[in-house]
Formats: C-alpha cells, structure tokens, sequence
C-alpha cells in the first residue's frame, strides 16, 4: 500500500517521485524534476520494488 511520503516509480517511463497527497484512488506525486501530478494506482509502484522483481513474481505465479 503507498501513502503520503513514499517514493515511487511511474510504470510507463520509470520516472521517480514521493507521494504528497492522496484522494480515494488517485496519487498527487511531486516528480524528481518537481513537477507535480495527479495519477492513477495501477501507473505507481513503490520504488523498492523494480521492473525485474515484477517480472519475477509474474512468472513464479504462472
């Protein structure tokens, strides 16, 4: 689950923020280059988590 303050990385272009605000399921995300945005859960993972360890889990499940 990530709450205000965590780091994450936007799925599409592994871009790295922290979570600033949080309504029902949308993100505010204070980017590295500072520029702030609204987004949807399904495009944030936690930044420990990366696009290998996925990848990994994906495939232990199959």
């Amino acid at each position: 689950m990530i709450q205000v303050g965590d780091l994450v990385v936007y799925v599409k272009d592994g871009a790295k923020g922290v979570v600033i605000h949080i309504e029902e399921d949308r993100f505010q995300v204070k980017w590295e280059d500072d520029f702030v945005s609204w987004e949807k859960r399904e495009w944030l993972l936690p930044s420990s988590m990366e696009h290998g360890d996925l990848l990994k889990q994906k495939e232990q499940r199959e």
